[in-house]
């Protein structure tokens, strides 16, 4: 019997209602705190483990598991 190498999995649980949350303001202009930083930019994707925000003229891929919160800023 051979032995196949099998690579590691990455488990990330996934919340609904936190997900529903930020598809709510998915294209708003939005404050993202994480356990780095904050970042201010427009929420261009919602993904189960991750989200994509408009930094200026580039983009921030940040996981899920980084962010402590998200507001929309007023006026945008």
């Amino acid at each position: 019997m051979k032995c196949g190498s099998q690579l590691p999995e990455m488990i990330t649980p996934v919340e609904p209602s936190w997900l529903k949350r930020l598809l709510s303001v998915m294209g708003m202009e939005v404050v993202v705190e994480t356990t780095r930083n904050s970042l201010y930019g427009r929420l261009l994707e919602v993904e189960h483990d991750h989200v994509v925000l408009q930094v200026g003229p580039g983009v921030a891929f940040i996981r899920c598991q980084q962010i402590i919160s998200v507001m929309p800023i007023h006026g945008s």
